[in-house]
C-alpha cells in the first residue's frame, strides 16, 4: 500500500496542479463528481494522474456555464457517444457565444469611435465631410415639436429597430427637411432613425454616397435651428443645391456627456452639385 502511494498525489499536490484550491476538491467529493482515488486508513486523500483529466474536463464545462449537476450526470453516464453529443451541444453554445463576442466587439469599437469623434470634432465650425454610402433604418414622425411626443416616437423607433433584430452602438438620429428650417420658428423632424450595416431589410433606406456640409455643436439643442441655417447658406455660398434633409446625430450623449445641455450634437446636409 504504501509503495503504490508514491504514484499517487495528497490533496494538496492535486490541488496545486489544477490550480484550485483544496477546499473545491473538498466540495467535488461531497457533491459526488470527482472523489479521491483512495482514501488511506488515516483519512488522507489520494488522487491518480488520470483523474488530472477528469478535473480538466470539469473545469472546460464549468468555463462553457454548464451546471456542477448535469456535469455529475454525464460523469456517470460516460460512454464515447454521449461525450460525442456533449461536445456538439457545448460547441453550438461556443459558437453562439463567439458571435455575440463579435457583435459586443463591434459595438464597443463603433461607441470608441463616435465618443473620439465628439471630442476632436471642431466646434461651431463648418466643415465638409466625404461618406460611403449608408444604410438606415428610418420611422417616419407626424407629430408636432413636443418633447412628450418626440419621446413617445422615438421609443417607437427603437421597438421597431429591436423587432428587426437590429441594436446599434449609434444614438437615434433625426431627419430635419430643409423646407421647415425658417428663422424664429422651431424645427421639426421628419423621421427618426438608426445606422445599421445589414443592407438587406426592406426597412433600410439608402443614404448615398456624397459630400456633406457639417457643423457640430457641444452645447446640446439649443443652437440647431441657427446651424442649420448656416448649413444651407453654405451650400448656397458655394454653388451646391442642398440635400432634402438635415442628419442629426449625436456624438456625446447622456452616457459620456450627461444633460442635454452638454451633449455633443452633429448636424449634416448632403450636397448636391447644382
Amino acid at each position: 500500500m504504501e509503495k503504490n502511494l508514491k504514484d499517487y498525489f495528497t490533496t494538496g499536490e492535486f490541488a496545486r496542479l489544477c490550480n484550485v484550491k483544496k477546499q473545491t476538491l473538498f466540495h467535488y467529493d461531497d457533491i459526488g463528481i470527482l472523489s479521491p482515488e483512495i482514501v488511506g486508513e488515516n483519512g488522507y486523500r489520494y488522487y491518480s494522474y488520470t483523474q488530472l483529466e477528469v478535473f480538466s474536463t470539469i473545469s472546460m464545462l464549468k468555463d462553457l456555464d454548464m451546471p456542477l449537476a448535469d456535469i455529475k450526470k454525464y460523469l456517470d453516464h460516460r460512454s464515447p457517444e454521449a461525450f460525442i453529443r456533449l461536445l456538439e451541444r457545448q460547441q453550438q453554445e461556443v459558437d453562439e457565444k463567439i458571435k455575440e463576442l463579435q457583435w459586443l466587439k463591434r459595438f464597443i469599437d463603433t461607441k470608441l469611435r463616435i465618443t473620439k469623434e465628439g471630442l476632436s470634432v471642431p466646434i461651431n465650425e463648418i466643415f465638409l465631410e466625404t461618406r460611403p454610402e449608408e444604410y438606415l433604418i428610418a420611422t417616419e414622425y407626424l407629430g408636432d415639436d413636443v418633447e412628450k411626443d418626440i419621446a413617445a416616437a422615438v421609443t417607437e423607433h427603437l421597438n421597431f429597430c429591436h423587432s428587426l433584430d437590429i441594436y446599434s452602438a449609434y444614438a437615434i438620429g433625426g431627419m430635419i427637411p430643409i423646407s421647415c428650417i425658417v428663422p424664429g420658428e422651431s424645427y421639426i423632424y421628419s423621421y427618426f432613425y438608426t445606422r445599421t450595416d445589414q443592407s438587406g431589410s426592406d426597412a433600410v433606406i439608402v443614404c448615398p454616397a456624397g459630400d456633406f456640409a457639417v457643423c457640430c455643436d457641444n452645447q446640446g439643442y439649443g443652437r440647431v435651428e441657427e446651424i442649420c441655417a448656416r448649413l444651407l447658406q453654405y451650400a448656397a455660398d458655394h454653388g451646391y443645391r442642398p440635400g432634402a434633409h438635415i442628419y442629426e446625430d449625436l456624438l456625446l450623449d447622456e452616457m459620456s456627456a450627461g444633460g442635454y445641455d452638454n451633449y455633443t450634437v452633429k448636424l449634416s446636409l448632403p450636397l448636391l452639385r447644382a
